[in-house]
């Protein structure tokens, strides 16, 4: 097993799975995973085109490419019912990676206790807001509730948890202290995010960006202490009361994208090298289907492989003729050098792999 590198250096470390395009919510800002449609799908509407048994070739492929990290999405992926088995063909593929899934909870309570015991590691739920009619708003549902028991559950579980906020300008921007404190009283981290023009995201987003450095700055003045996570860059502040705040800012931010270190594999077995991606999407499908068991992960590994050639920052910073950059990033001046290789051929690495699979087998 040995980890792979795009052409600006960048590890591929991550793999983030759209499980289907359905969701049971219709959030105003909804990016659906940067998915060339118009907006979620209602349940019931498409059946989901990659099977479990897919998930394992998927899996298995990452495991041979070094990636040990999966974050399963969607639409909402609690609305598959086949959630559960999905779940343990991952772990089945891949048993070290971590396994996250990030859901707006409304089902979590029906399936918390299958997807742990399936291998699920983690779990991040969306709770834009601590009131009812503001919740209802930006979600479209009236389960605030229903949420906040379904929380309860993800901690008597022991499980760890983030949730997540999308903060709006004029909707819940003033609220964002009481969602720090709701998380530590529930020992979950709150990440902030912004909002990003993709999706209906796009339609709103003169009307409700709001900014995250005014509120990294507050934390600042409550004596938060300033560490980054090695996933884009994300900068956490941890409160004198150890309450921990994460921030996703991707739009205009190459600190972000320099630390990108993903693929997104859509639910219609499409292949992303980015959120931001409007160029042609190779597919997974026939490919993951046809030949020996062996083949079918080789299949896989191939077109990890061109996705990953495919990888670029979104944002990159303008850099001197001596390769140096300042940039004044929160407040902090930081030297920034990058040094951009030559496309990677990975001709030597496949044929190596190829003889593993092929000449002893490792299903």
């Amino acid at each position: 097993m040995r980890r792979v590198t795009d052409a600006y250096g960048r590890p591929l470390e991550n793999l983030r799975l759209a499980v289907t395009a359905e969701c049971n919510y219709s959030c105003i800002f909804c990016h659906i995973e940067g998915e060339p449609l118009s907006g979620p799908v209602k349940p019931g509407s498409l059946s989901p085109l990659l099977k479990p048994e897919d998930y394992y070739v998927i899996s298995r492929a990452a495991y041979y490419l070094g990636i040990d990290s999966f974050k399963v999405t969607g639409g909402e992926p609690l609305v598959r019912n086949d959630i559960v088995s999905v779940i343990s063909e991952l772990r089945r593929g891949n048993p070290s990676a971590e396994i996250s899934m990030t859901t707006n909870g409304y089902l979590l309570g029906k399936y918390l206790g299958e997807l742990v015991e399936a291998g699920l590691d983690r779990v991040n739920v969306s709770l834009h807001s601590l009131r009812r009619e503001r919740y209802r708003f930006i979600t479209g549902v009236d389960a605030l509730n229903l949420i906040k028991n379904n929380i309860n559950i993800v901690k008597d579980f022991r499980l760890p948890l983030k949730l997540n906020a999308v903060i709006l300008r004029g909707v819940n921007d003033d609220e964002v202290f009481d969602l720090i404190d709701y998380a530590w009283r529930n020992n979950a981290t709150l990440q902030l995010i912004e909002l990003h023009p993709v999706g209906l995201g796009a339609k709103f987003f003169k009307k409700y960006y709001y900014p995250l450095i005014l509120i990294e700055r507050k934390l600042v003045q409550r004596g938060a202490r300033l560490t980054r996570r090695k996933l884009h860059n994300r900068p956490i502040y941890t409160l004198p009361n150890g309450g921990r705040v994460e921030i996703v800012k991707p739009y205009g931010n190459p600190m972000f994208c320099l630390g990108c270190t993903r693929i997104r594999v859509g639910p219609f077995g499409d292949l992303s090298p980015c959120l931001n991606w409007s160029g042609k999407r190779p597919t997974l499908l026939p490919a993951i289907r046809r030949g020996t068991p062996e083949e079918r992960i080789l299949n896989a590994v191939r077109l990890i492989l061109k996705v990953n050639s495919m990888r670029k920052p979104f944002f990159l910073p303008q850099i001197r003729q001596d390769g140096v950059k300042k940039l004044n990033y929160n407040n902090v001046v930081q030297s920034l050098r990058i040094d951009i290789p030559k496309k990677r051929r990975y001709r030597e690495f496949l044929a190596e792999l190829e003889s593993q699979l092929l000449n002893r087998g490792t299903l």
